[in-house]
């Protein structure tokens, strides 16, 4: 496996945040990125989630005809069912005019963009988290359920909980004054940011964004800040090794590797997560990612036909 550009293919890495896409042809790697799609659920259905690919995919450009095979990774792809599932599929080939298509989680593509060919687990953590681990042919994904659910350490969780820090301070609740300060700064004066929360287009971006200015106050010596990424980095670390418990033997070689926002917050995040990546499974090295989630995606395409379709991880019409 490699993040090397393919000779025909369409990739696409459908975050909450945003959308990367990219098409590969004979002129080259061209690439775009676009607003994100929201999770399937009560505000969003499997058309919805089609569209949102799809328009960013039109920015590209025309595909070539015939189609090149394609590959997306998804986020929120583990709250899809298999009728929703082929709703996508069928507008995605509809709007497109695709013939080879593959859906997969986006801890998938991530793995597949991080580790190419070894063994282990990637953690993906941006608005959302989720972790996919590899033995061979064999699968395992622990969490992506959610922020309702789950989505432990993601940048939700690390917002929200910036958030509360903020909201407890102005309460008088011990909290952090330089997260109140910075959710002011970000989201209006303290009278409007529930509003501007819960009335936000796609709220779970809203808290998402929040966790930028968590990173800012730790770097700047919050300790509440610093404790909220030390928290996240060892729920992360301890989704991971759940990952790796279900498939390998404690004395089996295997590595970690990461992707997504998240890990963009530094130290104060990593240290706590790969400290704690050694302390559950000893000898187990944390990693930088070979490739990005869009790389994988890549390979999606290029390979996602050969690859064992695995529910809530990989699917592909029958």
């Amino acid at each position: 496996m490699s993040g090397a550009a393919a000779s025909l293919a369409l990739a696409v890495d459908a975050g909450q945040t945003e959308i990367k896409a990219a098409l590969f042809d004979e002129r080259g790697r061209r690439t775009v990125r676009a607003p994100g799609v929201q999770r399937l659920g009560a505000h969003a259905g499997p058309d919805d989630v089609a569209a949102a690919v799809v328009a960013a995919v039109e920015e590209l450009g025309p595909l070539p005809y015939p189609a090149p095979p394609a590959g997306i990774g998804l986020s929120g792809f583990e709250a899809a069912g298999e009728g929703e599932l082929r709703r996508m599929d069928l507008h995605l080939r509809a709007a497109l005019g695709l013939e080879e298509l593959a859906i997969a989680s986006d801890g998938l593509t991530a793995l597949l963009g991080a580790l190419g060919e070894r063994l282990g687990a990637v953690v993906a953590a941006g608005t959302g988290s989720v972790v996919v681990a590899r033995r061979e042919d064999r699968y395992a994904k622990v969490d992506g359920w959610g922020s309702l659910l789950g989505d432990a350490g993601s940048g939700f969780e690390i917002g929200r909980a910036g958030l509360n820090a903020a909201l407890r301070h102005a309460d008088g609740r011990e909290g952090s004054a330089a997260l109140l300060a910075a959710a002011e700064e970000r989201f209006g004066a303290l009278s409007s940011l529930a509003q501007g929360i819960y009335g936000a287009p796609v709220p779970t971006r809203a808290v998402a964004s929040f966790a930028v200015d968590v990173v800012r106050a730790a770097d700047a010596g919050d300790a509440m800040a610093a404790g909220i990424l030390e928290t996240a980095g060892l729920e992360l670390a301890h989704s991971a090794c759940a990952a790796l418990e279900r498939l390998f033997a404690p004395n089996e070689r295997a590595v970690v590797s990461y992707a997504g926002s998240v890990f963009k917050a530094g130290d104060a995040l990593t240290e706590p997560f790969a400290r704690e990546v050694a302390d559950c499974r000893p000898g187990t090295p944390v990693v930088d990612p070979a490739g990005d989630s869009l790389a994988g995606a890549t390979f999606l395409a290029e390979h996602g036909a050969g690859m064992r379709a695995e529910p809530g991880i990989l699917w592909r019409a029958a």
